[in-house]
């Protein structure tokens, strides 16, 4: 985060519906000019974040600051305008394109003429104003989606909410809206938040990723730093960590943790650990597939990569490549390029490189509270 003042903070934020948490003491900020993203599970809490950073659901605990003044009822109404929240199903008039891009500004009480004009730039942004003058009847999912976050943009919120921006897109129409979103974010330069199950457009659009899952939200912080240092198993899961190998840890140490694999007994140092993670107990070492390297058996050891051994069970095509899953003790997923020449076969004896900097361990499950 920069050093100013968050336009929005959310203290201790507990929403009920019920006998059930939907957020349970969630708090966070989002600094001016940041975008946070946040994944999660169905029933997670993320939509209820984003209807409580709209100010349209009421808390049964904690504060919510939005542009630096506390939430009151006396000043909900008027901070309630200076945040645009697009949902997750975009909903458009039966009126013409352009009325509907200028519906928010006509609401706020800009004039036509004016509402229109800055509308129409927006459509340009983002690749539709040549449906200006048409209606709504027989639009494209992503062309509706680019309408409706032109709608948003054109409001110029300091808050903007984004609840899902690409669901019910295909793949082509999703693969070309998302970087001219991300191009955009950037460009206005004002705060996001937003909702997604997908990885890969959580990190193509943030800043900072949060993890929620039980209404809780268990990591946020810089996308990097997410990535490769996940809190707990289940945020490792939802960050795209492919092997959670149950070990033991021996020894924490500044720089390195060395963890014994279970039941094999086979050494791994692994590069970082999550907090509270002491010698001697029980935790997951978390790997990607995609940064394990196949070698062979007999092959000399290499400098900041660990060599395990093992038994090849399986070798799957896929279309990100062949899966190759090996037993060293417990089965590890090894996912391979296209074009990668003599792939093992099931039953053959094969080495693993697993490079220093792609390990973490996190805390066995059970052991934290990952509601």
């Amino acid at each position: 985060m920069n050093g100013t003042a968050p336009i929005l903070a959310l203290d201790r934020v507990t929403v009920r519906h019920r006998d059930r948490a939907l957020l349970d003491g969630v708090t966070m900020e989002a600094a001016t000019g940041e975008t946070v993203a946040l994944l999660g599970p169905n029933g997670a809490g993320k939509t209820t974040l984003l209807h409580v950073a709209a100010l349209l659901r009421r808390l049964d605990a904690g504060g919510v600051r939005l542009c630096g003044e506390p939430v009151t009822s006396r000043n909900e109404r008027r901070l309630r305008r200076a945040v645009v929240l697009a949902p997750q199903q975009p909903l458009l008039f039966t009126t013409g394109v352009l009325a509907n891009a200028a519906a928010g500004l006509r609401f706020a009480g800009v004039s036509r003429p004016e509402a229109e004009r800055r509308a129409l730039a927006w459509l340009e942004r983002f690749g539709v104003a040549h449906l200006a003058g048409h209606g709504v009847r027989g639009l494209s999912g992503g062309e509706t989606q680019r309408i409706a976050l032109a709608r948003a943009f054109a409001l110029e919120p300091p808050l903007l909410l984004l609840d899902e921006p690409f669901a019910g897109l295909d793949a082509p129409s999703r693969d070309a809206l998302l970087p001219l979103l991300a191009d955009l974010l950037r460009e206005r330069g004002a705060t996001t938040l937003l909702v997604t199950h997908d990885l890969d457009e959580a990190v193509a659009l943030a800043d900072r990723l949060g993890v929620m899952v039980g209404g809780r939200l268990v990591q946020l912080g810089p996308v990097a730093e997410a990535l490769t240092r996940p809190a707990t198993a289940q945020a490792a899961r939802l960050l795209g960590v492919d092997n959670l190998l149950p070990c033991r840890v021996r020894r924490v140490a500044a720089g390195a943790v060395d963890v014994t694999l279970e039941p094999a007994g086979a050494v791994v140092r692994a590069a970082s650990v999550a907090p509270g993670i002491a010698d001697g107990t029980p935790a997951l070492l978390a790997l990607r597939s995609g940064s394990i390297a196949l070698a062979a058996v007999d092959a000399p050891p290499v400098s900041g990569q660990n060599g395990l051994h093992g038994v090849v069970r399986s070798v799957v095509a896929t279309g990100s490549g062949p899966r190759v899953v090996v037993d060293v003790g417990q089965e590890v997923a090894v996912r391979l390029p296209w074009g990668t020449p003599c792939l093992p076969a099931p039953g053959e004896r094969i080495g693993l490189r697993v490079p220093l900097r792609a390990t973490h361990v996190v805390p066995a499950e059970g052991s934290v509270d990952e509601r």
